[in-house]
């Protein structure tokens, strides 16, 4: 296993030299689609998302604050850094926030434990289910409570499983999605994040 700054490292490398990638994050975005369609048992969902860098899949475009496909209604809530962590604020404007990240500027809160899922940004993802992030820890502290039935990971195929020394706060998510399949951990099922 390699430290979680060495495996930081050689992914980002890695993510910017992937071949076909356009095609391959729009595969992994319809994936991603037909996962909440047949995963949910409401067609309005309550989702929390990320607006990627160039290390991170964009898990919808265009930025929003809802997506409608048909009667399936995704209400999408976004990441804003403050002072206790992170809030998750309806996506209707954007504007550069902490660490020169596109955040939020619209009004209406959602909590964590009253979202349908969650999009996890990350750089990889490990063989099960843990993450990798960026080593702030922002999401490890907001969303330690939340099981991680709920938490969804986006991946490149031939990245994924990335191997980095799991440590026990790490986030964990019951779904990896690429753009080949779905790689699901039904043990964690349940299982609360620790931390």
């Amino acid at each position: 296993m390699v430290s979680k700054s060495e495996a930081r490292k050689k992914i980002k490398s890695l993510l910017l030299g992937v071949p076909s990638r356009k095609e391959k994050e729009e595969s992994i975005r319809s994936n991603l689609l037909e996962f909440l369609r047949h995963s949910s048992t409401s067609s309005h969902l309550k989702i929390i998302s990320y607006v990627a860098d160039d290390f991170e899949i964009s898990p919808f475009l265009p930025l929003g604050t809802s997506l409608r496909l048909g009667s399936f209604v995704l209400d999408i809530f976004f990441p804003k850094v403050t002072n206790s962590g992170l809030e998750f604020i309806l996506g209707s404007g954007f504007s550069k926030g902490a660490f020169g990240i596109l955040e939020p500027t619209g009004e209406g809160k959602l909590d964590p434990e009253d979202a349908d899922w969650i999009l996890v940004p990350a750089l990889g993802w490990n063989g099960e289910g843990a993450r990798l992030g960026r080593g702030k820890g922002f999401y490890d502290r907001s969303l330690k409570d939340i099981v991680s039935e709920k938490m969804i990971g986006l991946s490149f195929e031939d990245l994924y499983p990335c191997d980095f020394s799991e440590e026990p706060h790490d986030l964990k998510a019951g779904t990896v999605i690429t753009e080949k399949k779905n790689h699901c951990f039904p043990g964690k099922m349940g299982e609360k994040s620790v931390g």
